[in-house]
C-alpha cells in the first residue's frame, strides 16, 4: 500500500474550491464583528532565521478589522521525535509594539504554559493573552527545537468591548443530533477527576470522529505542568491533532454558527460558565469554568454531552437555549475547539 504523506493545512483544498486555493479559516465580518478567527499561512512570514540549529519564524503585522483585548494561538504540529515548538506574539496599541509574550511550549513529552508576564500591556492567563488596553495589531513569533513540523496556526481574538447580540441569534432551524459514546469524568477512579471536564470532552469528540482514545490515555497529553490544569485550551487542541485529527481554538458569536461547525465530521467543545439556578438541568450548580461538548440541538434546546454528570448515562443532556446561550457565547464570549476529521 502507498504511504500517504500528509500535508499542512494550507496546502489542503477546501472541498468546492478552485483548485490550489488555500483552505481559509471562516471569520466574522459582519459591521458589528465581536471576534476574529483565521488560520496563519507561511505567505505571512517576514522573517526566517536558525541559529543554534534554533529555528525562529516571525510574522507580519496581522491588523485584525477592529481593536481587541484577548488573543489565543493554537497549533497542531508533528515530530519524529522530541521536538518542540514555541508559541509567542506580541500586539501593538496606538504605537507601541509590546514585548514578545510566551504563550505555549508545546511537543509529545510535555507541554506547558509560562507565568503570566504581566506588564502595562496585560498578561498571559494560561491559555489566552489578556490585554489591559486594547491592540490594533498583532505578531506572532515561533520557534522550532528538533525536527518539529508546523501543521496549522489559528488565531482568535475578541472586539473590545465585546458584544453579544441574543436577539438576533437562533438555532438552526434543522434538528441534528450527533451519535457519541458517553463518558462521565465523575466515574473515574482518579483524585482529580472534577478537574477532568476538558480531556473528557475531547475523549467523546475523538471517539465520535473515529479517533479511538481511552480518557487514562489522553490525560497527560493535556496536562499543563505549570498551571497544574488539565484544560488549557491550546494543549487539548494540539493534543487532538498528536492522536490523528485537526483541532484549533474558535471563538463563536452565535449558536446559528453550529450548522456548518457541529457535522458528523467535526465536533465542537464549548466552555461555558454560569451562577446557581442559570443553567437548568446541568449536574453543576455553579461554576466559572467548564467544558462540554455540543453534540446537536432541537427546537429550543441545545444538545450537549456533559461530562460533569454523574454517570455514563446522564451525560447526554438538553439545555434551554437561551440560557445555554448566555453561560456561553455571553459569558465566555464563545470560546470553544473545534475537533474534525482531517
Amino acid at each position: 500500500m502507498a504511504q500517504v504523506v500528509e500535508r499542512p493545512l494550507w496546502e489542503r483544498e477546501v472541498p468546492g474550491s478552485s483548485p490550489g486555493a488555500p483552505k481559509m479559516l471562516m471569520s466574522t465580518h459582519a459591521p458589528r464583528a465581536s471576534v476574529f478567527n483565521r488560520f496563519h499561512l507561511p505567505a505571512e512570514t517576514a522573517e526566517e532565521y536558525t541559529e543554534a540549529g534554533i529555528k525562529t519564524v516571525l510574522s507580519s503585522v496581522i491588523r485584525p478589522d477592529f481593536p481587541f483585548d484577548k488573543l489565543v494561538l493554537s497549533a497542531n504540529f508533528r515530530t519524529a521525535t522530541d521536538g518542540c515548538l514555541l508559541l509567542e506574539a506580541q500586539v501593538q496599541t496606538q504605537n507601541t509594539w509590546s514585548n514578545f509574550f510566551k504563550l505555549a511550549l508545546l511537543s509529545r513529552k510535555f507541554k506547558t504554559s509560562f507565568p503570566s508576564q504581566k506588564n502595562t500591556f496585560g498578561q498571559v492567563e494560561t491559555d489566552q493573552l489578556v490585554l489591559s488596553v486594547s491592540a490594533q495589531a498583532y505578531r506572532y513569533r515561533l520557534r522550532f527545537y528538533g525536527d518539529v513540523e508546523l501543521l496549522l496556526l489559528a488565531s482568535s481574538g475578541v472586539r473590545a468591548p465585546f458584544v453579544y447580540d441574543e436577539k438576533s441569534d437562533r438555532l438552526p432551524s434543522v434538528p441534528f443530533r450527533q451519535q457519541l459514546f458517553p463518558i462521565s469524568q465523575m466515574e473515574q477512579d482518579i483524585p482529580h477527576k472534577r478537574r477532568i471536564c476538558s480531556p473528557t470532552s475531547l475523549c467523546m469528540a475523538l471517539n465520535a470522529l473515529g479517533y479511538r482514545v481511552d480518557l487514562a490515555h489522553l490525560l497527560p497529553r493535556v496536562f499543563d505542568q505549570t498551571a497544574d490544569v488539565y484544560g488549557n485550551w491550546v494543549f487539548n487542541c494540539a493534543a487532538a491533532a498528536e492522536l490523528g485529527a485537526e483541532a484549533f481554538f474558535y471563538r463563536f458569536t452565535s449558536l446559528a454558527e453550529l450548522a456548518t461547525k457541529v457535522t458528523p465530521d467535526s465536533c465542537v467543545i464549548a466552555s461555558i460558565a454560569f451562577k446557581k439556578e442559570k443553567l437548568p438541568g446541568a449536574p453543576l450548580e455553579r461554576t466559572p469554568g467548564h467544558l462540554v461538548l455540543i453534540r446537536g440541538w432541537q427546537p429550543g434546546h441545545v444538545l450537549v454531552a456533559d461530562p460533569a454528570a454523574p454517570t455514563a448515562d446522564t451525560v447526554l443532556r438538553a439545555y434551554p437555549a437561551p440560557a445555554f446561550a448566555k453561560a456561553w457565547l455571553e459569558n465566555k464570549q464563545g470560546a470553544a475547539y473545534i475537533v474534525r476529521r482531517k
